[in-house]
């Protein structure tokens, strides 16, 4: 019962905390942002969407420009209401028609040819946007980033300082794991954090938060693996994190690399001790990660009365379906397999080329280890067991959700350097400690 309770209050907390930290964000006069604004919608009409920088990367300027759009439609005069309904296009000071959120696909204002860029310009330089459209279905958490910093710098300012802060999150936490496990282990994470994008992904406001609540809670669970009492409430926190400031990108990486990285450092679990982990996570994770949705539904119902709860649960089910003109219940798996063929052929050369030399190195001491190896298969199975869920999104949406597929590029990797295993991958701290005694 106490535990319940610690897990209620800690959700609860956070909730009054999300819900503060955007209305301070709301309170900023539109005049503050308008300048940086246009810039940024001039480029983005520039770019077009969407924008290929590298080996079939695509910025995804439809989404980043539909954020930027939402942070600018913000009334500071009904900051609470503005948060809560989360309007584009939204100009008060003109007569426009309104639509509440609806299932399927986010509409686009009939004058600007349906094109977001364009109606981003409309809206901010000439406005005269006639439609405005709600997106209540998500908590739309970066705005409290992005906002504040619409005020000082337009989209490639800040796509700069984002970047260099992934960057530099991404080589912090490979040095400190450096420091606790193998160095082909090392090797697979680089590989897997490389193939899907992670160093480049600052070049797009949509899912990067994914990748840096992935990795700050990996960077967390490396300096606290041993002081962390309860992992169940660490990705319990997670997932409520994930919901409030993501767009139904490539959430489960947020689940798949801190668990990898709980596992690899605590290497003399059992394998039964392991599963319950990676059961209690997910369980976990999960329940924080809709808990959190279903607050935002029932907090628009409640002072909006917009029958939310039954619409986002409309769209949960067209998300999940098959694909419309494709009944097959794969299509999101081979279509994000298909979208990243590159990037995993780049991988398995690497994964061969690492396993030919570990093998040929120590065949004499090699043995077929799958206790320890089992964990990691399984966590490495979360991105497609994401595709079979949200098979519609996967499928329509795999020129992005495609980089879910970090979570199994790590997870295989270790499972198939564990399964043919020479020695025991003991964190190099524990292996010390050892020869001291």
């Amino acid at each position: 019962m106490k535990s319940i309770l610690k897990y209620i209050i800690v959700f609860v907390i956070l909730i009054i905390v999300f819900l503060v930290a955007l209305v301070v964000s709301a309170l900023f006069p539109r005049d503050w942002i308008e300048n940086k604004t246009l810039e940024s919608a001039k480029t983005l009409n520039n770019e077009g969407s969407p924008k290929n920088i590298v080996i079939g990367m695509n910025l995804d300027n439809y989404t980043d420009t539909i954020m930027i759009n939402t942070a600018y439609s913000i009334n500071p005069e009904k900051p609470f209401e503005s948060i809560l309904l989360d309007r584009k296009n939204n100009l008060p000071e003109i007569e426009q028609t309104y639509y509440t959120d609806v299932n399927g696909e986010l509409k686009t204002s009939k004058n600007t040819f349906n094109n977001v860029a364009v109606e981003l310009f409309e809206t901010v330089a000439n406005k005269d946007t006639l439609e405005t459209f709600e997106y209540a279905r998500y908590w739309h958490g970066y705005l409290i980033w992005l906002r504040p910093m619409l005020i000082f710098f337009n989209i490639n300012d800040i796509k700069l300082i984002i970047e260099t802060i992934l960057v530099f999150l991404g080589i912090y936490f490979i040095v400190i794991l450096s420091k606790k496990i193998s160095s082909k282990i090392l090797f697979i994470v680089l590989i897997g954090m490389i193939c899907a994008d992670f160093f480049l992904m600052g070049l797009t406001f949509q899912g990067v938060t994914v990748y840096i609540i992935s990795i700050v809670a990996s960077i967390l669970i490396c300096k606290r693996c041993e002081k962390i009492k309860d992992i169940g409430l660490y990705f319990f926190i997670i997932g409520i994190f994930t919901s409030f400031f993501d767009l139904l990108s490539t959430p489960i990486i947020t689940l798949g690399l801190p668990i990898i990285t709980y596992l690899l450092l605590r290497p003399k679990q059992g394998l039964k001790d392991n599963i319950k982990i990676i059961i209690k996570s997910v369980i976990l994770w999960g329940i924080g990660y809709i808990l959190t949705y279903f607050s935002k539904w029932v907090l628009v119902d409640l002072f909006y009365n917009r029958g939310l709860i039954l619409k986002a649960l409309q769209q949960f089910f067209y998300r999940s379906q098959a694909a419309e003109g494709h009944v097959t219940w794969y299509n999101g798996i081979c279509n994000n397999l298909i979208r990243a063929e590159i990037r995993i052929g780049i991988y398995t050369t690497f994964i061969i080329v690492l396993l030919l030399v570990l093998l040929v190195k120590n065949y004499k001491k090699i043995y077929i280890d799958i206790k320890k190896s089992l964990p990691y298969l399984i966590v490495s199975l979360m991105p497609f067991a994401w595709y079979l869920l949200m098979n519609n999104h996967s499928t329509y949406h795999s020129f992005f959700t495609y980089r879910a597929l970090m979570v199994f590029y790590i997870g295989f990797g270790v499972f198939l350097v564990n399964l043919f295993n020479t020695e025991k991958n003991t964190p190099k701290e524990t292996i010390k400690k050892g020869e001291e005694e």
